[in-house]
C-alpha cells in the first residue's frame, strides 16, 4: 500500500537534498508532501505546505519574520507552526512518516513536531547538530532516528549523496513494515530499572512474564523516565507500574545529568494505576565521564561505573531531601501504592562490602518518607538486598496483591 512520507526542510538553504530526498522516496513508490521551513531566500522548489502557511499556523505572517531577521523568533513561530499543522496530519493518518533535514536551525523548528509524535510513528532527522549539541534538545524521549551526515548538507557529493539515500531506505522501509505479532491483549506492567539493580528487574520482569504480562521497562537514565511518564499518562491497558528505580528525582533535585524533570512519579498516581515503588539507585546522583561532576561534589565517594557514566554517592541531607519529595508525590495517588524498602542495601554499590555502603544516609530516606507519607501507603522493609532473589519475589508477590485488592474494591 503506498504511504505518504512528509519531508521538511528550509527549501531555501537545503532544496537541493530535499529534491533529491524526494525523488528517491517515489522511486520507491510513495507519495511526498514537501513541507518548507525556510524564511529568507527563495524556495529550490514549490512545496506542498508554503513558509508562508507554517507562519501564519504558528501566529505570525512570513513578511514579519523577514523584517525582524531575529533568529530566535522566526524558530519559535516556524517551530509552532510545523507542530500545529503536521501532528493532526500523523494522527489522523493522512502521513505516514516523517524525515527532516536541518542543521543548527532546521533541528531547532523541527524538534517540538519530532517530540510530540506517538511512539512508533516512523520519525527521522538528519542533522549536522547532534553530534555537537547532542540528541536530547531535538527529540526528547522519543524514538527518533538520528542520522548525522557527516559533512555539511550544502550540495549533493560522495558523502551526502550515500546519506541520503540511506535516510529514504530508511524512511520508506519504517513506514513498510508492520508489527509481526499482536501483543496488544496482554495485560501490560511499566517498570523502571538501571545497570545496579539489573538482577531484580530482569527476576521481576521474567516472573510477570510467565504469569502472561507484558513488561515495559524504561531505563532510569533521565530520558527513560521522560518515556515511561509520557507513556503511562496516555497509554491505556497498564495493569500497573513497579518502580525498581528513583535515582532521576534525586538527580532532578541535586542537578544531577540523568533528572526526568519535575513530573517524575507523577503519571501512574494522577491515573489511579497500582504501583509497587522500591527506592532502588537513591543512594547515588549520576554524571558523564569524571570531568562533569560539579566541584561542589569532588569531596564525596565517587564512582566510575563506566567511561560515560560516574555516579556520586549522596549523603544523608540529600536524601531527606529526596524522601519528602517521593512521599508529596506518592500522597497525590489516587490509586493504591506500597513501597519496599530493602534493608540491606539499594543499588550494586549499596551493600556492606560496596562502594557506596552508608547505612546512615539510606536511614535519612527511610525516616523521611515514614514521616511525609500519609497513614494509608505502607512501608515494608524486607531484611534483604535489592538484588537478591528474595527480594525480587517479595516485589511480584506485592504486585498481584495490589491487583487482587483492586479486584475486591470493585466488588
Amino acid at each position: 500500500m503506498k504511504k505518504v512520507i512528509a519531508i521538511i526542510g528550509t527549501l531555501d538553504t537545503k532544496g537541493d537534498e530535499i529534491s533529491y530526498l524526494k525523488s528517491l522516496v517515489e522511486k520507491r513508490g510513495h507519495d511526498v508532501l514537501i513541507v518548507d521551513t525556510g524564511t529568507l531566500g527563495t524556495p529550490f522548489l514549490d512545496p506542498d505546505i508554503s513558509r508562508e502557511k507554517v507562519a501564519e499556523a504558528g501566529g505570525e505572517r512570513i513578511e514579519e519574520l523577514q523584517a525582524r531577521r531575529v533568529e530566535s523568533f522566526a524558530q519559535e513561530i516556524m517551530a509552532r507552526g510545523l507542530k500545529t499543522l503536521l501532528h493532526p496530519l500523523a494522527e489522523s493518518g493522512k502521513i505516514h512518516g516523517v524525515v527532516a533535514i536541518g542543521g543548527g536551525q532546521g533541528s531547532i523548528i523541527v524538534a517540538p513536531l519530532l517530540k510530540s509524535l506517538p511512539f512508533g510513528f516512523p520519525k527521522i532527522l538528519v542533522s549536522t547538530k547532534i553530534t555537537q549539541a547532542g540528541p536530547r534538545p531535538y527529540i526528547g524521549s522519543k524514538d527518533v532516528l538520528i542520522l548525522p551526515p557527516v559533512a555539511d548538507l550544502a550540495g549533493i557529493n560522495r558523502l551526502t549523496e550515500k546519506v541520503l539515500v540511506n535516510a529514504a531506505g530508511a524512511i520508506s522501509g519504517m513506514v513498510e513494515m508492520k508489527l509481526p505479532r499482536d501483543s496488544s491483549r496482554k495485560p501490560l506492567v511499566v517498570m523502571s530499572m538501571n545497570g545496579t539493580i539489573t538482577d531484580c528487574g530482569l527476576r521481576v520482569k521474567d516472573s510477570l512474564e510467565q504469569e502472561g504480562y507484558e513488561v515495559l521497562v524504561f531505563h532510569s537514565i533521565g530520558t527513560g523516565g521522560e518515556a515511561l511518564e509520557e507513556f503511562v499518562k496516555t497509554e491505556e491497558g497498564i495493569a500497573g507500574v513497579i518502580e525498581l528505580a528513583v535515582n532521576e528525582i534525586g538527580n532532578y533535585l541535586l542537578g544531577g545529568l540523568a533528572s526526568s524533570g519535575p513530573e517524575r512519579l507523577t503519571s501512574a498516581g494522577l491515573r489511579g494505576i497500582p504501583q509497587v515503588i522500591v527506592p532502588g539507585s537513591a543512594d547515588f546522583i549520576n554524571f558523564l565521564g569524571p570531568e562533569t561532576v560539579p566541584e561542589k561534589f569532588r569531596g564525596r565517594r565517587i564512582h566510575p561505573h563506566n567511561p560515560q557514566a560516574t555516579i556520586v554517592r549522596t549523603n544523608a541531607s540529600d536524601n531527606r531531601l529526596l524522601g519528602k519529595t517521593i512521599a508529596e508525590k506518592l500522597n497525590m495517588s489516587r490509586g493504591p501504592v506500597v513501597i519496599l524498602w530493602p534493608r540491606k542495601g539499594l543499588s550494586s554499590v549499596d551493600k556492606p562490602d560496596g562502594p557506596f555502603w552508608d547505612p546512615a544516609a539510606d536511614q535519612a530516606l527511610l525516616t523521611e518518607l515514614t514521616a511525609c507519607l500519609r497513614s494509608n501507603i505502607p512501608i515494608e522493609e524486607i531484611e534483604r538486598h535489592i538484588n537478591d532473589a528474595a527480594f525480587s519475589k517479595s516485589v511480584v508477590e506485592t504486585f498481584f496483591y495490589l491487583l487482587n485488592q483492586g479486584e475486591k474494591d470493585l466488588r
